[in-house]
């Protein structure tokens, strides 16, 4: 008797641990355009760090659409961008439309990450941060401040782990997620971020996802992006400004804000204090590269750069000196992208390539000095390795996006044998994604029947035409 016991609690002991189904209430789902839905929220619990023995638990939360279909499919589920960015606030904008549209294929499950919106922990900063007005921007200055605040963040919030804010960690709740819904598998549905996290959870649970759509790519050591990659969407930009040469236009000013750097007094709208505002280089090369999200962000540059040549230095000012105080990020945001962290080639590359180009490193501002602000476990090597996953797969990419290059998805595609990459000309990052074209979508239901795509390329009219 003694030994048979033993030998069923040996039995028990080497079972793999399964998530508790998911808690499921009645929800009323609105969108921002006044929709509503019958939905419900679901919630289920994770450990906050699997790494340590005892670790509280964390409960994570979602919205569930039924599937419309008599026999639907594996959950499609939605992960948001940022990191920091709600999966449920996400699909109550013009994205809704689609989740409604992709239920034919299964139930869609709008997902807050772990630190997010409806998900513990609480991650949100309230603290302040602010560079001294009186000296040009500087990369160390800048990246200090907001260290300080998020510092102070961590020190209010000392219940929270940030260890334990991670994208591995991350990848585990989504299997969890999975064995909460009873579903064999899951398909993922990601938008920047969301990509990153989708193609870790490809590489350490493979099992648990059937297909993904990723919108936007974020690879492994896609964290710290490439100057290079700002300089080739400048280019394009100038090729695209009538009668301009803004590279040059663009050189020029950087080099006379090095060389002499402006004053500006700025003067606040609600209580009427002004202040004195020195602004250089790197200020100008921040605003710009805060632009190079998309069309509808860079297509005030040829202007800005226009009034700074008039020498209209109260433009730089407008632009920049909101650059120079605000509340710290989230700990969730900052954490994550702290932790999946950057290999040693790629920061030689960025080092060397800040060099050459007209905006150098502006783009990754704060990072990487504001990861001195807390405490993070981060990444090896081989998260950051290239991704070899036959899990079929559907990247998409716009050719304005500055935030997530097409030239990324083609290197995740290269090792995704079943991967299609579809490329939306002339968009840029975000909404554009999606909701630029009726052709996306479609694209997205013939990926979903396990058809190929019928067309690769997708043309957006020019800006202001269609």
């Amino acid at each position: 008797m003694r030994w048979t016991l033993r030998i069923a609690l040996l039995v028990v002991a080497a079972l793999p641990l399964f998530a508790a189904p998911a808690k499921f209430e009645p929800y009323v789902f609105k969108a921002q355009d006044g929709q509503t839905l019958d939905a419900e929220l679901g919630s289920f619990s994770v450990p906050e760090n699997r790494t340590k023995p005892n670790s509280r638990q964390l409960t994570l939360r979602f919205v569930r659409f039924k599937s419309t279909s008599a026999k639907p499919g594996h959950p499609i589920v939605y992960l948001a961008g940022g990191p920091g960015g709600s999966g449920i606030g996400a699909l109550t904008t013009g994205r809704f439309a689609i989740a409604m549209a992709l239920r034919e294929f299964g139930d869609v499950i709008a997902y807050d990450q772990r630190g997010i919106n409806r998900s513990e922990p609480d991650t949100r900063c309230t603290e302040e941060y602010m560079v001294a007005p009186g000296a040009p921007l500087e990369r160390a200055s800048f990246g200090a401040a907001i260290a300080d605040a998020v510092r102070r963040c961590a020190s209010r919030l000392s219940t929270v782990d940030t260890t334990a804010l991670n994208t591995r960690e991350g990848a585990a709740d989504l299997n969890d997620l999975r064995q909460a819904l009873g579903a064999q598998k899951l398909i993922l549905w990601g938008i920047s971020y969301g990509t990153h996290l989708s193609i870790a959870t490809l590489r350490y649970h493979p099992e648990a996802i059937d297909r993904v759509i990723l919108a936007g790519i974020e690879g492994p050591d896609d964290t710290y992006k490439l100057p290079s990659d700002q300089q080739t969407l400048l280019e394009e930009i100038a090729r695209l400004a009538p009668n301009r040469d803004l590279l040059a236009s663009i050189n020029k000013l950087l080099r006379e804000l090095e060389a002499r750097p402006k004053t500006v007094t700025l003067t606040d709208p609600l209580n009427g204090a002004s202040a004195d505002f020195v602004f250089g280089k790197l200020d100008l090369q921040r605003v710009l590269a805060d632009m190079l999200v998309g069309p509808d962000t860079f297509g005030a540059m040829p202007d800005l750069i226009a009034r700074l040549e008039q020498g209209d230095w109260t433009a730089l000012g407008l632009a920049a000196g909101r650059g120079r105080f605000g509340t710290a990020p989230s700990l969730m945001s900052i954490a994550m992208d702290c932790a999946s962290g950057i290999s040693a080639a790629r920061t030689q590359r960025i080092a060397a390539e800040a060099k050459t180009t007209l905006l150098g490193d502006a783009i990754n501002l704060p990072f990487p000095e504001v990861c001195a602000g807390l405490k993070f476990s981060e990444a090896d090597d081989a998260f950051r390795g290239p991704l070899n996953s036959n899990v079929p797969a559907l990247l998409i990419s716009g050719t304005l996006d500055g935030r997530t290059r097409p030239r990324q998805a083609e290197e995740l595609r290269m090792t995704m044998p079943n991967a299609q990459h579809l490329v939306i000309v002339g968009a840029g990052h975000s909404d554009p994604l999606f909701l630029s074209s009726p052709k996306i979508l479609d694209a997205m239901k013939t990926f979903l029947r396990g058809e190929t795509i019928r067309e690769r390329y997708i043309e957006l009219p020019p800006r202001g035409q269609g």
